[in-house]
């Protein structure tokens, strides 16, 4: 059922020719958390990285959703003249944005990405978090998520062995709008549940998760896994939430192995 949201143009980047490759980010972030992946799949594929709305130099959405994002994705897509179905992958938040738009617009889908995400809605608990911490964004601004988020958002091993990329992500949390972060945890809030679109899923489905994922747990990785027919689920044992930034080698490895299929 399509809703009367009001899509937004979303700033993107677009790298390379071939089959479109589009990467959709994690939450509080941006596009430019896919550089190192634009870089390598650039070679082969046309790779779209985008803004939702109210991160990186995309506008803010009037009603702010997840079903809304997507319908902005879709915007972009023709605005990009592809007419044709895509691979699209996000991580985290840009998983939920991922399924919405497979469940809006399945004929525009070669295959999925799921990488460090979950397909059922949050808890009422997990609400009211939500809801709380946005407040206290708006109010207070990103040095709210900077300090409560970036040590949760990578494993013990990078948090080990990589400070100067757990400084670097906290920077580009810290690049972010309050009002767009808040207006985002409002939208991850009210998402729907998506477990029952599950089996509905007919494309390939690559499904990666982080075993030191202090977000979300590998579980849920396993159960998207189960509920999909076509799907694969990789597991990162030095993994936290952010796969593709803490393990680019073992990412771009497992994201090409699945493109040449």
């Amino acid at each position: 059922m399509m809703t009367d949201f009001k899509p937004v143009k979303l700033a993107c980047q677009v790298q390379g020719t071939g089959a479109p490759v589009v990467l959709v980010h994690a939450f509080p972030l941006s596009k430019d958390m896919w550089q190192g992946q634009a870089a390598e799949f650039a070679r082969n594929h046309q790779v779209i990285t985008l803004d939702l709305p109210g991160f990186g130099k995309s506008p803010l959405q009037a009603s702010p959703s997840i079903a809304a994002a997507a319908q902005s994705v879709a915007l972009l897509l023709d605005e990009l003249k592809i007419a044709g179905p895509v691979f699209i992958g996000g991580l985290s938040m840009g998983g939920y944005v991922v399924l919405e738009f497979f469940r809006q617009f399945p004929t525009r889908v070669r295959a999925l990405g799921l990488f460090s995400t979950r397909a059922g809605a949050d808890s009422d608990d997990q609400k009211k978090k939500r809801h709380e911490v946005a407040d206290k964004v708006r109010r207070e601004g990103m040095p709210v998520l900077a300090d409560s988020m970036t040590a949760k958002l990578v494993g013990e091993t990078t948090e080990r062995s990589s400070p100067l990329l757990v400084e670097q992500i906290r920077k580009m949390i810290l690049a972010g709008s309050p009002a767009g972060a808040a207006d985002a945890l409002l939208a991850m809030a009210s998402r729907a549940d998506l477990l029952t679109l599950l089996k509905t899923i007919c494309v390939p489905v690559l499904i990666l998760a982080g075993k030191e994922d202090k977000v979300i747990p590998v579980s849920e990785a396993e159960m998207m896994q189960k509920g999909i027919l076509n799907s694969e689920l990789h597991v990162f044992e030095q993994g936290g939430h952010l796969l593709n930034l803490e393990q680019p080698q073992q990412f771009n490895a497992a994201l090409e192995r699945f493109l040449k299929k």
